[in-house]
């Protein structure tokens, strides 16, 4: 059975709080073993809704089954930060651009112009009643909050999208604050985690409840796939699959 943690409830506040059982899978990186495994738990947990958090393909070695299966399940979502790095290098800011740009055209490569141009499409928000989901931040699919960022600093981030639970993604660190009237919660990442647990993670969020699942899958499989594949990077990508922990590449002169 998977894990669970993360129980919490705010205040509501001048807020209404969606009764809605909503679930929030965001950073697949082209993982299909993880996005399966997750699948199956949520036949589980049988969400009235699930929204995407963004990246959901590039970092894997199956970008093309993960779009065309969460495209088939009509899940909202909204517009990750190697989403968007699919337009083209130039889109890569750096210094995430010496990393980024070889698996970028890889996956752009594999996905074809119309899965690029639905990815890169996808909005910057989803506001639901109650609940908000954003890549990063609002308007910006880039920049990084921590997971221990100051209360002042989630306040003054997500406050403004004028919700009692708001959600992101991008940092792979699952994660629930609860400040005065808003809960700030970090869904997690199906693929290639950052807090030191490899199992895919993702958000359970119901009338102010936050609930975190985590489902183990089977990462050598994934592993094996990108090294088969020669995808850039594979070698630190599977460390980094491995044990939750990214180690980067040296650099090359």
């Amino acid at each position: 059975m998977p894990d669970m943690m993360d129980d919490a409830r705010a205040p509501h506040g001048r807020y209404s709080v969606s009764p809605m059982r909503i679930a929030i899978v965001s950073d697949v990186h082209g993982n299909l073993p993880a996005l399966e495994a997750v699948l199956a738990d949520l036949d589980r947990v049988r969400p009235d809704l699930v929204v995407h958090g963004g990246d959901l393909a590039l970092g894997g070695p199956h970008p093309v089954e993960v779009v065309d299966r969460i495209r088939r399940l009509g899940w909202p979502g909204v517009l990750g930060n190697t989403d968007a790095a699919l337009a083209g290098e130039q889109a890569i800011p750096e210094p995430a651009r010496g990393f980024m740009a070889g698996p970028a055209a890889r996956t752009r490569e594999l996905l074809g112009a119309e899965r690029v141009a639905w990815l890169t499409g996808q909005p910057m928000e989803w506001p639901g009643e109650g609940v908000a989901v954003v890549h990063a931040v609002p308007g910006n699919c880039w920049p990084v909050v921590a997971h221990d960022a100051s209360d002042s600093v989630l306040q003054d981030t997500y406050g403004p999208l004028g919700v009692p639970v708001a959600v992101y993604g991008h940092i792979h660190h699952a994660s629930v604050r609860r400040l005065a009237g808003l809960t700030v919660v970090n869904s997690g990442s199906l693929s290639l985690s950052l807090d030191g647990d490899v199992r895919a993670t993702y958000a359970v969020v119901e009338d102010g409840h936050v609930e975190h699942r985590r489902v183990a899958y089977d990462v050598e499989r994934v592993v094996a796939d990108m090294v088969a594949m020669d995808y850039p990077h594979a070698e630190p990508y599977a460390g980094w699959l491995r044990t939750g922990v990214f180690t980067p590449p040296p650099r090359t002169a």
